[in-house]
């Protein structure tokens, strides 16, 4: 497809900030997950299995949302369709709305398995689109069209469990229908027009180039070591980040209302948002390495603080906790597209989809252990986790300085 080097007109813009608000819905509606939590493991599992319940929850919902996207980002590289948006955005709306209500644990299973797919269906196909109709603006279109997803995954929930919180759970069913009347609107409003670059990287490639492009394998191969290295950082630092997300949801339901339970979990994943976001300027001042182990090093002992205390100080060492811990996202997902030049979609997947998903299923043991020690004294140890991968960097001096364009402008 040629790259349209055209400013965005009116019929693309009015897509893009379509596209974007569509995050926004779906998202809301996919992080309604760990506001649930509470309620799924008290009426579906029994008093001493409720964390182990919840870490297969948080499992299988992992793999079809996060390392779902790694197959249907493969599909969507040959196929490309709006369909995988409209489906995605209806899957997840009507999924993890029936969750609310449903009281089997099969049918559970198989809800969070639908909004899971949704979830995954939506991502790789509408992050590309993103981009192609920012254009040459490609970089600033898919940072607004990430804040979008992340305005729904802090606030979105909060609207959606309003009438649910106020009136009983029975209602929850009919959260579902803003979500699918918009999924319902996306074949009319986006599409997909055929002269936009729907290529992922921002380097345009001319077809010549593209059919001499080398293989994964070849490119990976010299990068071996960092690409395994930012694999288990970006694994483990999420199974902190995503079994604070969730567990901290079932920590918090004896000792607050669901209303202000909901609050603070979007306290927390706003100031993931805000982590993530800040880190593209932050990535411009910091040297990347000083930035990576800042993250690892100084997140625990302030999760940790937050923990031990109550108030507004336990919000504000929340806050700061998780600001901190994901501002080393971006550049886990920089610097392996940098290695895997040629392969940024792939890169992606494997530094978002495959790696979350794989910090998601370790959640598994999580749940375990909180049924055996008790989940204060494995939240405890849960936030010490980043401190354990900070060796790794080890393996990463070799990479350029992000801060530093002089470091990293010879392998372009």
């Amino acid at each position: 497809m040629q790259n349209n080097q055209e400013p965005p007109n009116t019929s693309t813009r009015i897509q893009f900030y379509f596209l974007t608000f569509i995050h926004t819905v779906l998202d809301s509606y996919a992080n309604l997950f760990p506001h649930l939590q509470p309620r799924l493991t008290s009426t579906l599992a029994s008093a001493g299995s409720r964390n182990s319940f919840a870490g297969i929850l948080i499992a299988l919902y992992s793999i079809f949302s996060l390392l779902g996207q790694v197959v249907f980002g493969w599909l969507s590289d040959r196929k490309q369709s709006v369909h995988y948006i409209t489906l995605g955005v209806a899957f997840t709306a009507v999924g993890l709305s029936l969750v609310g209500v449903i009281p089997s644990v099969y049918l559970v299973f198989l809800l969070l398995a639908l909004g899971g797919l949704g979830v995954a269906a939506f991502h790789p196909q509408a992050t590309t689109y993103a981009g192609a109709l920012a254009a040459e603006m490609r970089g600033m279109g898919i940072s607004i069209f990430l804040t979008g997803g992340n305005v729904g995954r802090a606030i979105g929930p909060l609207l959606l469990l309003f009438i649910p919180y106020k009136y009983g759970y029975g209602h929850f069913v009919w959260e579902m229908i803003p979500g699918v009347f918009f999924a319902l609107l996306v074949p009319f409003v986006l599409k997909f027009e055929h002269e936009l670059d729907l290529t992922a990287s921002a380097r345009v490639l001319s077809h010549k180039e593209k059919t001499q492009r080398e293989s994964f394998w070849v490119v990976a191969a010299p990068h071996f070591a960092p690409l395994i290295a930012l694999f288990i950082i970006g694994s483990l630092r999420t199974v902190t980040g995503m079994g604070l997300e969730n567990f901290l949801s079932i920590y918090l339901a004896d000792k607050y209302s669901d209303q202000t339970r909901s609050l603070i979990l979007a306290l927390y994943i706003f100031a993931g948002s805000m982590g993530i976001m800040g880190s593209g300027w932050v990535l411009s001042k910091v040297h990347t390495l000083v930035l990576l182990l800042f993250s690892l090093m100084f997140a625990p002992p302030l999760l940790y603080i937050a923990l031990h205390t109550e108030g507004i100080v336990f919000l504000i060492f929340l806050f700061l906790g998780n600001l901190v811990l994901s501002s080393s996202i971006t550049l886990n997902i920089i610097l392996a597209q940098m290695m895997l030049r040629g392969h940024e979609n792939i890169a992606t997947s494997f530094m978002m989809g495959a790696s979350w998903g794989v910090g998601g299923l370790l959640n598994l043991i999580v749940g375990a252990l909180g049924d055996k020690y008790g989940l204060p004294v494995v939240l405890d140890a849960l936030v010490a986790v980043p401190l354990l991968v900070t060796p790794f960097v080890l393996f990463l001096l070799d990479q350029p300085d992000l801060s530093n364009p002089k470091s990293y402008v010879k392998t372009k």
